[in-house]
């Protein structure tokens, strides 16, 4: 049934395309789909916004001020669910079919919404309205694992990052757009509704022209069914991306993302009133900062990510959103600096969701990548769930102020951090030695082309430290960093917690690790050794590896670090010496 109903969609649509292709920009789809992208999913967003908060606006004229709690919550709610139902059914769809005309499809669902909401708002129809609420978040939530998973598809590998950072700033700007115009074309209209519904239905129609602006992408071809057991689905699907290198970690980061931001965007309004004593109404307004800084720090994270996935700026983001939390906390009764911690808060928040969702799009399996977002999109909205949860816990039954409770999530955050931090060990140490500490240590390789013919390559560094192994990161992001240690304390947890620092403490464990670790049987992770100076690896115990050097194939390649007497710069030196 959808396969036919697929295929006369995409006969009809050709036609609409024929028409527009003759118009400027859509004549070359090619080089215009991802801004024709970026258009569509704004359009997109910003109706959501104005959609959602008239409803409330509607709702409360006609039901009164004091049943606001409720409207808020049963709008909230309304909004979240369909994220949770539809999640799933969204991404095998992504998969199966051309997502290029998925989007056109829901774009043209969006329009039948809002002719509907229109209707709703003229017969004054309460149950309407929320159910197409319901609908519109429907809608949206079809609409993310082929919005996320097409931007692979439009541009190339080097340019996600990029148009991820460009995404994620539009999506917030559309935000901050769509939270100001619901009260201002409420009150500039006095509280005409039809009005302002025939506003989001240009809107819509507007998005719809701008979806046919996207080059046709082909079907990826799965096989896979809709399963209506969505939850066995999805727990299926975090499987088979737990046996991908720190995939699972992305998306669980993904997801906590969205739980920091509910819970902003929820707990900024007692905070306004007992902190600041603000009006309900102002603070609302206060999370347009946030709003602002996660925009602009998405669009600084996509330039900085032009070349790589950066994961290890998103772990550093993280630790700074921990303590720009705690800033907002301790800014109790100064509206200056929360309103410049909500905005540094956001800045950290674009900075680091941005390398993750790149991350998820690029290194998700091919076939099943809008399953993948699916999946992430549930969990992300499961945080939406726990974050109004947290309010009710911390602020209700623990009686905890609103300034106390972004404390509370800042020390959370912070224990999160430091996890990020540990099995994303490889990407953290490379950031930070090519961006940090490079710069306090100038460093200048030599013979690194060896390393990089090499088939099989292990490092040894001789008269090695840790900081040595760490300068290694700037030019190898890649490193497995090996310390030998045999008269130390042995911690059995150390290994588990750290993804790319290994502590050996004979020979038989660095052949086992090699032989059926995981992390050494990645293609481009390098091994690399560094014999401390101070504790020298016995004599016998050196002959023992370099017996299984050679059984393992190994290309040993020595490095050496010297430092002119009169240079600054340290030299690195490569040799099979």
């Amino acid at each position: 049934m959808i396969n036919l109903m697929m295929k006369f969609f995409h006969r009809q649509l050709s036609t609409i395309e024929r028409f527009l292709s003759k118009l400027p920009g859509f004549s070359n789809p090619q080089k215009h789909s991802i801004n024709f992208m970026n258009s569509a999913q704004f359009l997109g967003a910003l109706n959501d916004n104005i959609y959602k908060f008239t409803v409330v606006f509607f709702l409360i004229k006609l039901e009164g001020a004091e049943n606001a709690n409720y409207i808020l919550s049963a709008a909230g709610a309304l909004f979240v669910i369909p994220f949770l139902l539809f999640s799933s059914m969204a991404g095998i769809l992504a998969d199966r079919y051309s997502k290029s005309r998925l989007v056109i499809i829901i774009k043209a669902a969006e329009i039948v919404i809002m002719l509907f909401a229109i209707l709703a708002f003229g017969l004054h129809l309460k149950w309407g309205t929320y159910a197409l609420l319901f609908l519109l978040s429907m809608q949206s939530a079809m609409f993310g694992p082929s919005k996320y998973g097409i931007i692979p598809e439009l541009v190339s590998k080097t340019k996600v990052s990029k148009a991820n950072g460009l995404i994620t700033s539009f999506t917030y700007l559309a935000i901050i757009i769509g939270t100001f115009l619901a009260p201002f074309l409420t009150e500039i209209t006095d509280y005409n509704f039809i009005l302002v519904g025939i506003f989001c239905l240009v809107v819509a129609i507007i998005g719809f022209i701008s979806s046919f602006g996207i080059k046709y992408t082909p079907p990826v071809g799965t096989k896979k069914k809709i399963n209506f057991f969505f939850i066995q689905q999805i727990a299926q699907t975090l499987r088979k991306c737990h046996k991908q290198s720190h995939l699972l970690l992305a998306i669980v980061g993904s997801a906590y993302f969205l739980f920091m931001g509910a819970f902003t965007q929820l707990n900024i309004i007692p905070f306004a009133m007992q902190s600041l004593g603000l009006s309900e109404l102002a603070g609302g307004y206060l999370f347009l900062a946030s709003a602002l800084g996660i925009a602009l720090g998405a669009a600084l994270a996509g330039r900085a990510s032009r070349r790589r996935v950066e994961l290890g700026l998103a772990c550093i983001a993280e630790v700074l959103i921990a303590c720009f939390l705690f800033l907002l906390s301790f800014s109790a009764g100064n509206l200056i600096l929360s309103v410049i911690a909500l905005f540094l808060l956001g800045l950290a928040g674009g900075n680091f969701v941005v390398p993750i969702d790149t991350f998820i799009q690029l290194y998700s399996p091919e076939s099943d990548r809008g399953h993948v977002i699916a999946a992430a999109n549930f969990l992300s909205f499961v945080g939406v769930l726990f974050a109004s949860l947290a309010i009710f816990l911390f602020n209700e039954i623990l009686g905890f102020t609103a300034a106390g409770s972004f404390a509370i999530i800042g020390g959370i955050t912070i224990l999160f951090s430091l996890f990020m931090i540990v099995r994303l060990s490889s990407f953290f140490l490379s950031y930070t030695a090519r961006k940090f500490l490079s710069k306090i240590i100038p460093i200048k390789a030599e013979g690194l082309e060896m390393v990089k013919k090499a088939k099989k390559p292990l490092l040894m560094i001789e008269h090695g430290s840790f900081i040595r192994a760490w300068l290694l990161c700037t030019y190898l992001p890649n490193l497995n960093i090996l310390v030998p240690q045999y008269k130390t304390r042995r911690f059995p947890w150390f290994e588990k917690v750290f993804y790319s620092i290994h502590r050996i403490d004979s020979p038989q464990k660095f052949e086992a690790l090699v032989s059926h670790g995981k992390r050494f049987v990645e293609e481009d992770m390098i091994p690399c050794f560094y014999l401390p100076k101070k504790k020298p690896v016995p004599e016998k115990q050196t002959l023992s590896f370099q017996a299984i050097f050679s059984r393992k194939s190994f290309e040993v390649i020595t490095v050496n670090f010297h430092k002119p007497e009169k240079g600054k710069i340290t030299h690195i030196q490569f040799s099979k010496e």
